[in-house]
Formats: structure tokens, C-alpha cells, sequence
């Protein structure tokens, strides 16, 4: 119920309704936030904005297992079916790839790789993970190659369909298969940045999370340089007071039908993605780095 306008003169009025507005929104549900937006299609229109919580979670899927069974004739039957996950999330949903230029680990790749140009110690473990980078940065790109190709994703549903798993360890892959395509079938524009909109909380405060810094490819969780890459990730975030999640904006400038926030694309995505990541990380071990 919008209360009645307090005494006072205009414009006092107005924002002691809006903040009486936002008060009863906070009592009735404590993750809605009323705002006042104005753009270039509306002057001052009242909306509510509720994020979707993704719970301060890295999510990271790792591809050097994917680059593993690529290379081995044993594992094209798995890796033509990641591939195809991949190039949707890629493509599609818009996850940044670890060798995309400007993407954020990209950036903290290339730190690393400069830290250890930058060390005087010539140990063995140094030179095991410059190895590690320059598998790490040519792999990607051929992978990257693979994904980002059209034909890939057009292919996405048949290479799933077409999928028949011969164990249980198989069958793993194609269930988590079968429900990205779903996901895809039933959101086949969605992006997962759509649904951000960075800085509408905390328009002031420019230094926040943001979506492609914890969203994103990478190389590996159990290499040589995944503590280092950790380390660096935490240290640059526990730094930072606000995180940008995907939320539901509801504009009040006309009566709307609905305004329950509607997270279903967000809810099976992050938890595909939580599952598919635990699927590659036991598999994420150095078994062999093919020629390159």
C-alpha cells in the first residue's frame, strides 16, 4: 500500500513517501530494494530491484581436461560433447574465455606470467610453471578456436541427441548434457549480463565485483599456478564492499501483471555450472600435455 504524501513542502514530500515506500518494502521482504530511476524513456519512476544471490562463489570451469581428451582418441566421444557445452556458454550465455583479450583472467594470467620473467630464482618449479603458461596460453587458444565457431553451436543439439553413453561415467556427462541443452531450448537468446545492470545499487561507488571477473573459463584448479591465481583473485575481491548480480528491475511507470522476480534461467544456470565444474575438476590433473 503507497502511503499518503507526509506534510511538508515539495520536493520534501516526495522523498519522505519514497523512503516511507521503501520502508514498507524492506519489512515485507528484506532482499527488495525500492529505487527512484530515471533514463532516457522515464522521469523518476519508482521500480524495485531484487538481486539474485549467487552466494560469493567463483565460477570457474576449468578446461584443461576438455584439452586432454581432445588430444587422445579415447576422449574425442566426451570432448565433442563438451565442446558443444562450451560454445553455448560461450556463445550465448557470454562466459569470457581465459584467452580472450581484456577478459579478467586473461589480465591475471599475464601477471603471473610477468612475475616469474620478473624472478632472479632459476629452481626447477619456476620453470615448471612457465611451461605450465605456455601450455596453458596455446591450448586455450585452440580451444578457444573450437568454441567460439558458429557451426559448433548449431550443432549443439544434435551432438546431445546423438550422445550414447557406454558407462556410468559417460552417463554423468550426458545428463548434465541433456540439461544445458534444456537450459538452452528454453532461453536460446539469454545472456547471463542481460539481467545486470551494474551500478544501479551503488551508483556512486564505481570499484565493484563485476560479472566477467567471477564468471569465466580457465585454464585449471590443481596446475602449478592455480594457488597463485587463487591468491591473487581473493586478495583483489576481499578488497571490494559490492559485487554485481544478475536482478530482477520492475518499473512502476505503468501497472504491471506480474511482480514476483522470476530467477529461473539464473538458478539452473549457476548450478549447471557448478556441476559441470566438479565433473572437470576430477578429472583436472596433469595425466599428459600433448605436443603443441
Amino acid at each position: 500500500m503507497i502511503p499518503e504524501s507526509v506534510n511538508g513542502n515539495f520536493p520534501q514530500s516526495i522523498y519522505h513517501t519514497y523512503q516511507a515506500i521503501c520502508e514498507q518494502l524492506k519489512s515485507r521482504d528484506g532482499k527488495l530494494k525500492g529505487i527512484l530511476l530515471q533514463d532516457d524513456r522515464h522521469n523518476a519512476t519508482l521500480a524495485t530491484l531484487q538481486q539474485f544471490d549467487t552466494g560469493m562463489t567463483l565460477y570457474y570451469i576449468p578446461v584443461r581436461p576438455v584439452w586432454h581428451w581432445v588430444q587422445s582418441n579415447e576422449g574425442q566421444h566426451i570432448a565433442e560433447l563438451l565442446l558443444g557445452i562450451f560454445a553455448y556458454l560461450h556463445q550465448v550465455v557470454g562466459i569470457p574465455f581465459f584467452t580472450d583479450p581484456g577478459s579478467y583472467l586473461a589480465s591475471e594470467y599475464e601477471y603471473i606470467e610477468q612475475m616469474l620473467e620478473d624472478e632472479q630464482d632459476e629452481e626447477p618449479y619456476k620453470q615448471k610453471q612457465q611451461d605450465e603458461i605456455y601450455t596453458l596460453k596455446n591450448a586455450g587458444i585452440k580451444l578457444h578456436r573450437l568454441i567460439e565457431k558458429p557451426e559448433r553451436l548449431a550443432a549443439f543439439e544434435q551432438t546431445v541427441l546423438n550422445f550414447r553413453h557406454t558407462d556410468t561415467w559417460e552417463l554423468d556427462w550426458e545428463l548434465v548434457a541433456v540439461e544445458f541443452l534444456q537450459l538452452y531450448q528454453s532461453y536460446p537468446n539469454r545472456n547471463i549480463f542481460d539481467h545486470i545492470h551494474s551500478g544501479l545499487l551503488y551508483p556512486s561507488d564505481e570499484d565493484r565485483i563485476t560479472a566477467d571477473q567471477y564468471i569465466s573459463f580457465y585454464w585449471s584448479g590443481d596446475d602449478c599456478l592455480a594457488e597463485c591465481l587463487f591468491d591473487m583473485v581473493n586478495c583483489h575481491f576481499q578488497e571490494i564492499a559490492y559485487m554485481d548480480e544478475p536482478m530482477h528491475l520492475q518499473l512502476f511507470d505503468h501497472l504491471p501483471e506480474n511482480t514476483t522476480p522470476d530467477f529461473d534461467f539464473e538458478s539452473r544456470l549457476f548450478d549447471l555450472i557448478n556441476k559441470l565444474s566438479k565433473l572437470l575438476s576430477d578429472y583436472d590433473y596433469e595425466e599428459r600435455e600433448p605436443d603443441l
